[in-house]
């Protein structure tokens, strides 16, 4: 019973951590990621769409920037980080399946409104008709006054915008480029 257990243990994979999960992504998809705070999202994000996808970040500063190569280093996996401070996006239009706001840190929801906006359309322009966008923040009552992603998601013209759920301490809020 014993080597049982042990032979079953050491086939079954470790799951993912509660973030990576819940955005789905998945073998071969092409992601974005903006911001780089939590290691264990980009780190698992990068592993899950593997050679055969596209993982990219648009990080706030030099650090950010660092820490998305040294994710890329340590998994093995090609990391495009482009360092961003407001204006467009560097990317093509439709240029992604996904992208994920790394908001774990409360960073984003600190940039002045109509700049964080922003953002949030570029990351629109970015992603492909039909594709999602979810915005990964701490949970609790750390968020600035007035800060409402879902309002946010709806003005940069996601829809519909949903919370998908907040548990384990993260919040996790999920808005569609729907075909227009």
């Amino acid at each position: 019973m014993f080597l049982l257990r042990m032979l079953t243990r050491s086939r079954t994979r470790s799951m993912d951590p509660l973030q990576v999960s819940m955005t789905g992504v998945r073998m071969g998809e092409r992601f974005l990621q903006i911001g780089c705070h939590d290691r264990a999202l980009l780190s698992g994000l990068a592993a899950k769409v593997g050679l055969s996808g596209t993982a990219a970040v648009a990080a706030f500063s030099d650090e950010e920037a660092r820490r998305a190569g040294g994710v890329g280093a340590k998994i093995g996996a090609l990391i495009e980080t482009h360092r961003i401070e407001g204006g467009p996006l560097p990317f093509d239009s439709d240029q992604f399946d996904m992208v994920v706001v790394d908001d774990t840190n409360g960073h984003f929801a600190s940039i002045a409104g109509e700049a964080r906006l922003e953002y949030l359309r570029e990351a629109r322009r970015a992603v492909r008709h039909g594709g999602r966008m979810e915005v990964i923040e701490a949970a609790g009552p750390a968020r600035p006054a007035g800060y409402d992603v879902m309002r946010d998601l709806a003005a940069a013209g996601f829809k519909p915008v949903r919370e998908l759920a907040e548990r384990d301490g993260f919040r996790f809020v999920e808005g569609l480029r729907a075909e227009t």
